[in-house]
């Protein structure tokens, strides 16, 4: 019976320590403020984002009307900061919590741009993602992804959010990311230029020739008779043997 009633009081000792603990918790002034943002770059190691922590905080102070260094623990809206972020076109998630030492702790992780659109009329473009949602170009971080850009100059049809819904979009999107999932293509094809028709030319890093990728279905099959081309042709002809090579036909290679 003694034991019991030690445990009981043992367990409510420790219930009423929390409890007030908790309420201490609450009435504490947020102590600081920790932003992690995880990047779009491509390489790991690079630490440059689209947005800045000063952004990020000035999004929570203007958009949801929040002053973190002014607030007490209990005072502070975890939602509506994560919601405020969100509202930025470069986020893909945050998540916004406290810790118990008062420390106010932002992530935010960025969309990852799949190619960048560039207009020929003007300096303005924008990224595409690989769920077919455009960005804006940053003043503070350009992401080396792969260009893409219509023969017309007039054509701004890329730039268009509906188009990339349409199922010639889709495809499209598709074809971009069987190319970036695969590091040699990722970094031999430097940009994308699509004819009025849909049909693709592809633009290397190395060698002179253009590549013919007609249109975007099958970008599977069309890169790996392709690679061929690299891997058994270029060795016996040389670089500069053609200016053109084409898969846009099922079951071929075409060298000019």
């Amino acid at each position: 019976m003694k034991i019991s009633v030690k445990i009981i009081l043992f367990v409510l000792v420790i219930l009423v320590t929390i409890a007030a603990t908790e309420v201490y918790q609450r009435g504490q002034m947020i102590d600081s403020v920790h932003i992690l943002v995880r990047n779009a770059a491509q390489n790991p190691q690079d630490t440059s984002h689209f947005l800045t922590e000063v952004e990020i905080l000035k999004l929570v102070r203007q958009d949801a009307k929040i002053d973190v260094n002014n607030l007490k623990v209990k005072e502070i809206d975890t939602e509506k900061i994560e919601n405020s972020i969100k509202t930025n076109n470069f986020v893909a998630s945050c998540q916004v919590a406290v810790d118990s030492k008062g420390i106010l702790h932002i992530e935010v992780e960025e969309l990852k741009p799949l190619a960048r659109i560039l207009n020929k009329n003007s300096a303005n473009g924008a990224y595409i993602t690989e769920s077919g949602k455009l960005i804006p170009l940053s003043t503070n971080f350009t992401a080396r992804v792969m260009l893409l850009s219509s023969q017309k100059s007039n054509d701004t049809e890329l730039l268009d959010t509906a188009f990339w819904r349409t199922p010639d979009g889709k495809l499209f999107i598709n074809a971009l990311k069987e190319i970036d999932k695969r590091t040699f293509w990722k970094a031999q094809i430097t940009q994308l230029e699509r004819d009025s028709k849909g049909n693709l030319i592809a633009y290397p890093q190395v060698g002179e020739q253009l590549i013919e990728l007609g249109s975007a279905r099958n970008m599977e099959d069309k890169l790996t008779r392709l690679k061929t081309f690299y891997d058994k042709i270029i060795p016996i002809k040389g670089w500069g043997s053609y200016q053109m090579v084409s898969v846009r036909y099922d079951n071929q290679i075409v060298c000019k």
